[in-house]
Protein backbone atom coordinates (compact mmCIF):
# COMPACT_ATOMS: atom_id res chain seq x y z
CA UNK A 1 0.00 0.00 0.00
CA UNK A 2 2.98 2.30 0.53
CA UNK A 3 3.90 1.75 -3.11
CA UNK A 4 0.40 2.90 -4.10
CA UNK A 5 0.92 6.19 -2.24
CA UNK A 6 4.28 6.70 -3.93
CA UNK A 7 2.74 5.92 -7.31
CA UNK A 8 0.04 8.56 -6.82
CA UNK A 9 2.69 11.14 -5.87
CA UNK A 10 4.96 10.20 -8.79
CA UNK A 11 2.02 10.65 -11.19
CA UNK A 12 0.82 13.84 -9.49
CA UNK A 13 3.62 15.52 -7.48
CA UNK A 14 1.31 18.46 -6.74
CA UNK A 15 -0.78 16.15 -4.52
CA UNK A 16 2.02 16.17 -1.92
CA UNK A 17 0.50 19.31 -0.39
CA UNK A 18 -3.01 17.84 -0.08
CA UNK A 19 -4.43 16.67 3.27
CA UNK A 20 -3.55 13.03 4.03
CA UNK A 21 -7.19 11.99 3.77
CA UNK A 22 -7.40 13.24 0.17
CA UNK A 23 -4.11 11.57 -0.77
CA UNK A 24 -5.42 8.33 0.75
CA UNK A 25 -8.59 8.51 -1.37
CA UNK A 26 -6.65 9.19 -4.56
CA UNK A 27 -4.09 6.46 -3.83
CA UNK A 28 -6.84 4.00 -2.82
CA UNK A 29 -5.24 3.23 0.58
CA UNK A 30 -6.02 3.63 4.27
CA UNK A 31 -5.43 7.06 5.83
CA UNK A 32 -2.71 5.68 8.15
CA UNK A 33 -0.63 4.42 5.22
CA UNK A 34 -0.24 7.96 3.92
CA UNK A 35 0.94 9.13 7.35
CA UNK A 36 3.87 6.73 7.58
CA UNK A 37 4.87 7.17 3.94
CA UNK A 38 4.88 10.95 4.27
CA UNK A 39 6.94 10.68 7.46
CA UNK A 40 9.60 8.60 5.68
CA UNK A 41 9.92 10.64 2.47
CA UNK A 42 11.80 13.62 4.02
CA UNK A 43 14.28 11.24 5.71
CA UNK A 44 15.02 9.68 2.31
CA UNK A 45 15.42 13.07 0.61
CA UNK A 46 12.22 12.83 -1.44
CA UNK A 47 10.21 15.55 0.28
CA UNK A 48 10.78 18.98 1.75
CA UNK A 49 8.67 21.82 3.08
CA UNK A 50 8.80 25.16 1.26
CA UNK A 51 6.84 28.07 2.74
CA UNK A 52 4.81 25.62 4.78
CA UNK A 53 3.88 23.43 1.81
CA UNK A 54 5.13 19.92 1.13
CA UNK A 55 7.07 19.46 -2.11
CA UNK A 56 8.12 16.19 -3.74
CA UNK A 57 11.84 16.12 -4.57
CA UNK A 58 13.95 13.92 -6.87
CA UNK A 59 10.92 12.52 -8.69
CA UNK A 60 13.19 10.86 -11.28
CA UNK A 61 15.06 8.86 -8.64
CA UNK A 62 11.81 8.04 -6.83
CA UNK A 63 10.30 6.66 -10.07
CA UNK A 64 13.37 4.50 -10.72
CA UNK A 65 13.23 3.04 -7.21
CA UNK A 66 9.46 2.54 -7.46
CA UNK A 67 9.87 0.78 -10.82
CA UNK A 68 12.37 -1.60 -9.19
CA UNK A 69 10.09 -2.49 -6.26
CA UNK A 70 6.75 -2.58 -8.07
CA UNK A 71 7.24 -5.91 -9.94
CA UNK A 72 8.85 -7.55 -6.89
CA UNK A 73 6.44 -6.40 -4.19
CA UNK A 74 3.06 -5.29 -5.56
CA UNK A 75 2.51 -6.57 -9.10
CA UNK A 76 2.24 -10.30 -8.29
CA UNK A 77 -0.55 -9.64 -5.79
CA UNK A 78 -2.57 -7.83 -8.45
CA UNK A 79 -2.69 -10.62 -11.05
CA UNK A 80 -6.29 -11.50 -11.98
CA UNK A 81 -5.43 -13.92 -14.77
CA UNK A 82 -3.05 -14.90 -17.54
CA UNK A 83 -4.22 -15.90 -21.00
CA UNK A 84 -3.00 -16.85 -24.46
CA UNK A 85 -4.05 -14.87 -27.52
CA UNK A 86 -3.56 -16.37 -30.98
CA UNK A 87 -2.66 -12.92 -32.23
CA UNK A 88 -1.99 -9.50 -30.70
CA UNK A 89 -2.95 -7.70 -33.93
CA UNK A 90 -5.62 -5.79 -31.97
CA UNK A 91 -3.15 -4.04 -29.66
CA UNK A 92 -3.24 -0.69 -31.47
CA UNK A 93 -6.95 -0.57 -32.34
CA UNK A 94 -8.71 -2.03 -29.30
CA UNK A 95 -10.67 0.33 -27.06
CA UNK A 96 -9.92 -1.15 -23.62
CA UNK A 97 -12.38 1.27 -22.01
CA UNK A 98 -15.18 -0.77 -23.57
CA UNK A 99 -14.21 -3.52 -21.12
CA UNK A 100 -13.56 -1.20 -18.16
CA UNK A 101 -9.82 -1.63 -18.64
CA UNK A 102 -6.67 0.26 -19.62
CA UNK A 103 -3.53 -0.98 -21.35
CA UNK A 104 -0.13 -1.08 -19.67
CA UNK A 105 3.15 -2.78 -20.56
CA UNK A 106 4.09 -3.37 -24.18
CA UNK A 107 0.87 -2.16 -25.86
CA UNK A 108 0.98 0.97 -23.68
CA UNK A 109 4.61 1.53 -24.66
CA UNK A 110 3.78 0.93 -28.32
CA UNK A 111 0.94 3.44 -28.28
CA UNK A 112 2.99 6.10 -26.48
CA UNK A 113 6.13 5.84 -28.62
CA UNK A 114 4.89 4.28 -31.91
CA UNK A 115 8.15 2.31 -31.71
CA UNK A 116 7.45 -1.02 -30.02
CA UNK A 117 5.43 -3.86 -31.57
CA UNK A 118 4.18 -5.85 -28.54
CA UNK A 119 4.96 -9.51 -28.01
CA UNK A 120 2.77 -9.57 -24.90
CA UNK A 121 -0.17 -7.51 -23.61
CA UNK A 122 -1.00 -6.11 -20.19
CA UNK A 123 -4.42 -4.92 -19.04
CA UNK A 124 -5.42 -3.27 -15.75
CA UNK A 125 -9.06 -3.42 -14.64
CA UNK A 126 -11.29 -3.64 -11.57
CA UNK A 127 -12.62 -7.02 -12.74
CA UNK A 128 -12.28 -9.10 -15.88
CA UNK A 129 -15.11 -8.45 -18.32
CA UNK A 130 -16.04 -11.81 -19.92
CA UNK A 131 -16.57 -9.98 -23.25
CA UNK A 132 -12.84 -9.17 -23.33
CA UNK A 133 -11.98 -12.87 -23.17
CA UNK A 134 -14.53 -13.71 -25.87
CA UNK A 135 -13.77 -10.82 -28.24
CA UNK A 136 -10.00 -11.39 -28.12
CA UNK A 137 -10.36 -15.20 -28.07
CA UNK A 138 -8.28 -15.49 -24.91
CA UNK A 139 -7.82 -18.88 -23.30
CA UNK A 140 -6.43 -19.46 -19.82
CA UNK A 141 -2.70 -20.20 -19.88
CA UNK A 142 -0.27 -19.70 -16.98
CA UNK A 143 2.46 -18.89 -19.50
CA UNK A 144 0.20 -16.87 -21.80
CA UNK A 145 1.03 -13.65 -23.61
CA UNK A 146 -1.83 -11.61 -22.08
CA UNK A 147 -1.82 -10.60 -18.40
CA UNK A 148 -4.72 -8.94 -16.63
CA UNK A 149 -4.03 -7.12 -13.36
CA UNK A 150 -6.25 -5.41 -10.82
CA UNK A 151 -6.25 -1.64 -11.18
CA UNK A 152 -4.80 -0.16 -7.98
CA UNK A 153 -5.23 3.58 -8.61
CA UNK A 154 -8.33 5.78 -8.88
CA UNK A 155 -7.21 8.57 -11.22
CA UNK A 156 -6.99 8.87 -15.01
CA UNK A 157 -3.84 8.17 -16.96
CA UNK A 158 -2.11 10.65 -19.26
CA UNK A 159 -3.59 9.19 -22.45
CA UNK A 160 -7.05 7.69 -23.05
CA UNK A 161 -7.16 3.92 -22.70
CA UNK A 162 -3.69 3.70 -21.14
CA UNK A 163 -2.42 3.19 -17.61
CA UNK A 164 -0.54 6.20 -16.19
CA UNK A 165 2.76 6.65 -18.03
CA UNK A 166 5.01 5.88 -14.99
CA UNK A 167 3.29 2.47 -14.72
CA UNK A 168 3.80 1.72 -18.42
CA UNK A 169 7.48 2.60 -17.87
CA UNK A 170 7.73 0.25 -14.87
CA UNK A 171 5.97 -2.59 -16.72
CA UNK A 172 8.41 -2.28 -19.63
CA UNK A 173 11.48 -2.16 -17.38
CA UNK A 174 10.27 -5.29 -15.55
CA UNK A 175 10.30 -7.39 -18.75
CA UNK A 176 14.12 -7.47 -18.93
CA UNK A 177 13.71 -7.43 -22.73
CA UNK A 178 16.14 -5.13 -24.56
CA UNK A 179 13.60 -3.61 -26.93
CA UNK A 180 11.12 -3.02 -24.08
CA UNK A 181 13.82 -1.37 -21.97
CA UNK A 182 14.78 0.82 -24.93
CA UNK A 183 11.12 1.84 -25.25
CA UNK A 184 10.94 2.53 -21.50
CA UNK A 185 13.96 4.84 -21.80
CA UNK A 186 12.28 6.68 -24.69
CA UNK A 187 9.20 7.17 -22.51
CA UNK A 188 11.36 8.34 -19.60
CA UNK A 189 13.26 10.87 -21.72
CA UNK A 190 10.49 12.10 -24.01
CA UNK A 191 7.32 11.84 -21.92
CA UNK A 192 8.17 11.73 -18.22
CA UNK A 193 11.22 13.97 -17.80
CA UNK A 194 11.70 15.98 -20.97
CA UNK A 195 14.73 18.25 -20.66
CA UNK A 196 13.86 20.50 -23.61
CA UNK A 197 10.39 21.43 -22.36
Amino acid sequence: SGLQVLFALICHPEWAELPYREIAQRANVAHGTVGWVMAELPKLGFMTALRGKRRLMQRERLLQQWAEFYPRVLRGRLLLGRYQAESLAWWDTIDPGRYGAVLGGEPGGGRITHYLRPGAATFYTERIDPRLLVDLRLRTDVNGNVEIYKRFWTFDGDLPGLAPTPLVYADLMATGDGRCIETAKMIYDEHLFRTDA
